[in-house]
């Protein structure tokens, strides 16, 4: 609910400022974005390996200052949902012992990210439509950091399931990424148009902090990347 009620505050005092200026520089925006997901491991010493992508849909505000008629920057506070499946040995406890054995978990993560990008833009081709590419940085912020697990034990034959493990202390805080997209705006009314936008959210950091079960000299270390399709209006 904080994150709605947040969202909500930053909408309405972002259309008031833009009621304000009559040169139209700068527009505002909601979105949703569904994507695809993975986590890319880099672990030496232990297997670690990717085990699928998971989907996801987050959402968010956007905020677009245009210098020029098409050059601008865009930022905002976007509401992110992403994850990925990984597969690696360790070890765990088990019934009031601690086993080794291969553990498949399916992480789940909840972010918010500050964009902040370089916009190019067609202007508008045929009175309506136009044709943008952004290229920049994604600051993000954890919020929620669970998975769900199976772990099959050495010598057993069925898997201990978890659902919604807490692995915060697992995951950093901070994780920063790299923003490239390819999109479209629609012109429907005088100041208002929808938009589309393919975006791939490429990680810098390593976003897991914990150590192997099975051998606690090796860290793990992971990082999570993402492509979406953001739908959304701009005013």
């Amino acid at each position: 609910m904080r994150s709605y009620k947040c969202l909500l505050v930053i909408s309405i005092l972002l259309v008031v400022t833009l009621k304000l200026d009559a040169q139209r520089s700068f527009n505002f925006g909601l979105h949703a974005a569904p994507n695809i997901s993975w986590i890319k491991p880099d672990v030496s010493g232990e297997v670690y390996k990717s085990d699928g992508s998971t989907e996801h849909i987050s959402y968010g505000a956007d905020f677009n200052k245009f210098f020029i008629a098409n050059l601008g920057i865009g930022t905002g506070v976007n509401v992110v949902y992403t994850g990925g499946k990984l597969q690696y040995h360790t070890a765990m406890a088990v019934n009031s012992t601690v086993d080794t054995g291969i553990l498949s978990r399916k992480v789940k993560l909840q972010y918010l990210e500050i964009p902040l990008v370089l916009i190019g833009t067609t202007g508008d081709l045929l009175g309506k439509f136009s044709i943008y590419g952004k290229f920049g940085l994604g600051t993000s912020f954890k919020l929620k950091a669970k998975a769900d697990d199976s772990f099959l034990a050495d010598n057993a034959t069925d898997p201990i399931l978890t659902t919604d493990r807490n692995i915060g202390p697992d995951v950093s805080f901070f994780r920063e990424s790299m923003i490239i997209g390819l999109g479209g705006t629609y012109k429907i009314a005088k100041i208002i148009s929808v938009h589309g936008c393919i975006t791939y959210n490429n990680d810098f950091t390593d976003i897991l902090t914990g150590k192997n079960g099975a051998n606690t000299s090796i860290k793990e270390n992971g990082k999570v990347n993402y492509v979406e399709l953001s739908l959304g209006v701009l005013f």
